[in-house]
């Protein structure tokens, strides 16, 4: 019913108020429906958060009880390895008993190594923040990783605009976690394989970089995504599974991320966002 049939006018004071109350009315139906917007997508935001706290709180007990049984295995296994070389070197007359002796001094390197990850895991993930040229950092790797890459015969190709970044990081730690990424990434390709690291790109404003680890190899089992991170998780038939774990610890320390995503048309890629210095983006 139009306000000139009830008997209001245009001009009256009445159908102003009306108008201001529909008017009033329908913004505060926008403001609650944009409110309640804002409190899912801050219930979300809150659940995620919960959900990292949760994990992080988990993977420190797990730390803490990993590295006492690392220690606890350590001392024995010291003892073993010295008994082994000592057997090794008596038994130069005796081959065949020498070269038992060598198997065992070999197992007791990998379970050493095993345990040395372990530890690296468990221990205190606090960066020792100083401005690193990451450049500096890819040149010590690229030492490292020089023997594998030509026992395989893979082909890596690094982006030399990484040379030019300047990051405010723990450069051991970042080191540790580039190493991390390249031998799974070798593991990925086998022979003949290539992998690329390159710098990616992040929002503006961040205060962040990312380094772009990727491959060619078959790629990550789309099941294997809430789990890839996760302290002894692995798809291989060697290693700990830890690998990756400590990628995620150390970024997570620095206050950047690391994500994993299958590349286009074949092979994974991991990408890993750390802190650059006020000039160094």
């Amino acid at each position: 019913m139009s306000a000139t049939a009830t008997g209001l006018h245009e001009g009256s004071d009445l159908v102003s108020i009306l108008r201001t109350y529909n008017d009033v009315t329908e913004r505060l139906k926008k403001s609650h429906e944009t409110l309640w917007v804002e409190v899912a997508r801050l219930r979300g935001e809150l659940e995620e958060k919960d959900r990292a706290l949760q994990r992080s709180e988990r993977l420190a007990a797990l730390g803490q009880m990993a590295a006492g049984v690392a220690h606890e295995i350590r001392n024995p296994l010291g003892g073993i390895g010295l008994y082994a070389s000592l057997l090794e070197r008596d038994l130069t007359e005796l081959p065949s008993q020498q070269q038992i002796a060598r198997r065992i001094s070999a197992g007791v390197q990998s379970l050493e190594a095993i345990v040395r990850d372990i530890l690296s895991f468990a221990g205190d993930a606090a960066p020792r923040f100083a401005e690193v040229r990451l450049g500096d950092v890819l040149d010590s790797a690229m030492v490292q990783v020089g023997a594998r890459v030509e026992a395989g015969a893979i082909g890596l190709s690094v982006d030399k605009e990484l040379d030019k970044l300047d990051l405010w990081c723990d450069a051991a730690q970042v080191e540790r976690a580039l190493l991390n990424l390249l031998f799974n990434a070798f593991d990925a390709v086998g022979e003949g394989g290539r992998v690329w690291v390159r710098r990616g790109s992040v929002t503006e404003g961040s205060g962040l970089a990312s380094i772009v680890v990727e491959d060619d190899g078959a790629g990550i089992d789309p099941g294997c995504f809430q789990q890839i991170f996760n302290p002894f998780f692995t798809t291989k038939d060697h290693g700990t599974g830890l690998g990756l774990a400590i990628v995620h610890r150390i970024a997570e320390a620095h206050g950047g991320s690391i994500t994993a995503r299958n590349r286009v048309p074949r092979g994974a890629s991991f990408v890993l966002s750390l802190p650059v210095t006020s000039t160094g983006s």
